[in-house]
Formats: structure tokens, sequence, C-alpha cells
């Protein structure tokens, strides 16, 4: 009996284990895009706050980078654009799942 008590703990340490590291990460994203102020404050910083994008890729020919904030009871995304130098030009928060978004540079002529 203590034998399959010993093997049903071992079964169910990793289970654990890989459920821990599996876990949808929570941030801060109210905090990280009240942070940000368009025209001086770089991907970099941004993602030295949240760390590695969900998504980073280009839409018509700019650059978008997003993060997955919140995951319950909606999906919700934390959304910038980027500038050729690195500095943020745009930005969309608290956006409820994936909706349309037309970003524009609100930097030009600054």
């Amino acid at each position: 009996m203590k034998h399959w008590l010993i093997f049903a703990l071992l079964l169910l340490v990793p289970c654990a284990a890989f459920a821990k590291k599996n876990m949808r990460p929570v941030l801060d994203g109210a905090g990280a895009a009240q942070s940000i102020v368009l025209c001086h404050t770089s991907l970099a910083e941004l993602e030295a706050r949240l760390g590695i994008p969900t998504r980073d890729g280009i839409l018509h020919s700019s650059r978008i980078v997003s993060w997955i904030t919140e995951w319950d009871p909606l999906v919700r995304y934390l959304a910038v654009m980027v500038d050729k130098r690195g500095v943020i030009v745009d930005l969309y928060w608290n956006v409820p799942t994936e909706i349309p978004w037309n970003p524009a540079d609100q930097c030009v002529g600054t």
C-alpha cells in the first residue's frame, strides 16, 4: 500500500511543476499603459516592465507589439505602435479580445 502512495506522489509532483510553469501570467496592463508617454517611452522600457511581447509584427507598414494582460473573464491586450527608432507612437489598452484598431503615429510633427 505504501508503495502505491509513494508512486502516486511521484506522479503528481511533475504534474504540479508543469501546471505552475505553464500558468498564464497576469500583467499590470493598466499600470504599464499609464506609464507610457507617447513620443518618449521606448519599446525597450515597456519590455523591461512587461517581458517578452505576446505578438510582434507588422500591420500595413507599422510595427505593432502587444501583450495579453488578462485572461479571465475576457482576454485583454495592451498594444503599441512603434516607430523606426523604437519609440511608442500610439497605444491601445484594456482591449477586450481582438477588435479593430487603426493605429496612427501620434508623434508626427513633434
